[in-house]
């Protein structure tokens, strides 16, 4: 019978070995394949597309004020490939698991696509009990960030307790802004990757290491391939998300897109960032006028730019900008063909073609320089619509299916639904935390079952250790509050009789002063006694001289 218990033990415990070791699986091993063109149309009623001079198209999420990237509406969970950021966006599928991020000084937030899939793109540290990460920016490979030489701003960094980093509500415990550099100056930075099929990945920190801080169980979760794009769920132990491989595409166009330049200059004050920190809100009303005239304006009025089913642009042919990037490579850069230094200048031949206005091919008279962004489409006369393909009616009513679903009372519909499907996900997350724990409470309980008298004695000897450990710390912390408390004592009766003595001996130099104006004031009493009697003596004299008979002369 102990042998088969000692059997039965030594099975279990090989078995939670194995849940807590992750799974060697293929990285990234799905059958569907996409291009940008996915990117572009999934993404589109979520937020606007812009032409930035230095990284081509990128993404300007609608995602509040308050938006940062792997910090607002998320948490993490440990994976087969690591720490895994858990978006609870509907669009978080992509922009937390391809391509980069940077914040700009005018449009705040800006997400960079790229083709390779990955737990999340962000570097790690380690400060006093507390983790930290960071979006990777646009061109920063592993090689890159792990080498040296390259400083993430400090306005990218979020911290949070060990202890809750796997916590669903791990937004609750982010440290305040004002306190985040002491963590970013003296933190120790995490390097360890995952890697499998000749790539690497970005892992944080490992199970093992979290458990210090949790003292629980790592749950190690799988990651499962998702049929089509949508939110992140996680039951049933696992991970399913949609991740499929992207491949190059120079056709792949947004169907309409903002010149990022053209914008600026036209709207000085309508600037989104406030003041480049990343961190204050931004300005959402402006965020939601940059969306407006993004939908709305005309198409090729030198701002917004539309580009047809072929990816071309409605007002002249364009060379493609994002998709001159490598497939399956492990650096991210934006383009084999631009510097790797930041430039202001474009390159040549990457802006979209844009017909002058007053040199247009057509009969259409010229638009106006600067168009409204005031949420109103520019005016523009025509004096007759120009025959159109199949294609661009099938674009159109898709621009007014999409304009009709974005009224206030849709939007509103939508919102609620968002924050609905938030609210159920962060049940689901907790029911299933607290699940995870009954089993391991389940676990513990049938181990303790299983062991031997022997077992059983070691145990209940640990237990009786560790008791007798608590007790001894908490008598040293009785004995050190003990000795605080004299020590203060002891100090503050030293102060009260310095302060006596002090106090008396002003007293009695008081009294001295007193005293001795008390003396020279009786001497001056005195002196002034004896010069009344001596004026008083003499009048008696006088006379007595002036009476005297004068003797007769001879």
């Amino acid at each position: 019978m102990k042998i088969l218990n000692k059997l039965l033990g030594a099975g279990l415990f090989a078995l939670v070995i194995m849940l807590a070791v992750p799974q060697k699986i293929k990285a990234q091993d799905v059958d569907d394949e996409i291009s940008f063109q996915t990117f572009y149309d999934e993404l589109s009623p979520y937020g606007t597309w812009i032409n930035d001079a230095e990284y081509g198209d990128v993404w300007v999420p609608d995602a509040g004020a308050d938006f940062r990237p792997y910090a607002t509406n998320g948490h993490w969970v440990v994976t087969d490939y690591g720490n895994t950021w858990v978006s609870d966006y509907e669009w978080g599928w992509a922009p937390f698991h391809y391509g980069r991020w940077r914040f700009d000084d005018y449009y705040g937030w800006e997400w960079i696509p790229d083709y390779e899939w990955g737990p999340a793109w962000v570097d790690w540290q380690s400060a006093d009990g507390y983790y930290g990460w960071a979006p990777l920016t646009p061109g920063i490979s592993l090689d890159i960030a792990f080498g040296g030489g390259y400083t993430i701003p400090d306005n990218y960094w979020v911290f949070a307790p060990g202890a809750y980093i796997n916590s669903p509500n791990i937004y609750n415990y982010y440290v305040p802004r004002a306190r985040i550099n002491r963590y970013i100056h003296r933190g120790r930075y995490i390097r360890n990757t995952y890697a499998y099929n000749n790539r690497r990945y970005i892992t944080g920190p490992r199970p093992r290491d979290i458990q210090r801080f949790t003292h629980s169980q790592v749950n190690v979760y799988h990651i499962n391939n998702a049929s089509r794009p949508g939110a992140i769920r996680v039951q049933n132990n696992q991970v399913n998300i949609y991740r499929p491989r992207v491949q190059k595409a120079p056709e792949a166009r947004p169907s309409r897109v903002v010149d990022a330049t053209a914008y600026r200059n036209a709207n000085p004050n309508q600037r989104i960032a406030n003041h480049g920190t990343g961190v204050a809100p931004a300005n959402h009303q402006n965020a939601q006028r940059l969306a407006n005239f993004a939908r709305t304006a005309p198409a090729d009025n030198k701002i917004v730019h539309e580009n047809n089913r072929n990816g071309r642009p409605a007002g002249g042919n364009s060379p493609d900008r994002n998709n001159n990037r490598p497939a399956g490579n492990n650096n991210p850069s934006r383009n084999n063909n631009r510097p790797s230094g930041r430039t202001n200048n474009p390159p040549e031949n990457t802006r979209p073609a844009v017909v002058p206005p007053g040199n247009q091919s057509d009969n259409r008279p010229a638009r106006p320089e600067v168009p409204h962004t005031d949420g109103n489409p520019t005016p523009v006369t025509r004096p007759g619509q120009p025959q159109q393909n199949r294609d661009q009616q099938i674009q159109q009513r898709r621009q007014r299916q999409h304009d009709q679903q974005n009224s206030p009372a849709d939007q509103q519909q939508r919102n609620q639904q968002r924050q609905q499907q938030m609210q159920q996900n962060q049940q689901r997350n907790a029911a299933q935390q607290q699940q995870r724990e009954q089993q391991r409470q389940q676990q513990m309980q049938l181990r303790r079952q299983q062991r031997t008298p022997a077992e059983q004695q070691q145990a209940a000897q640990r237990q009786q250790q560790a008791a007798q450990q608590r007790q001894q710390q908490e008598q040293q912390r009785q004995a050190a509050q003990q000795q605080q408390v004299a020590q203060q004592r002891q100090q503050q009766e030293q102060q009260r009789q310095a302060a006596q003595q002090q106090q008396a001996a002003q007293q009695r130099q008081q009294q001295e002063q007193q005293r001795q104006q008390q003396q020279q004031a009786a001497q001056q009493r005195q002196q002034q006694e004896q010069q009344r009697q001596q004026q008083e003596q003499q009048p008696q004299q006088r006379p007595q001289r002036e009476s005297r008979p004068q003797r007769p002369q001879r």
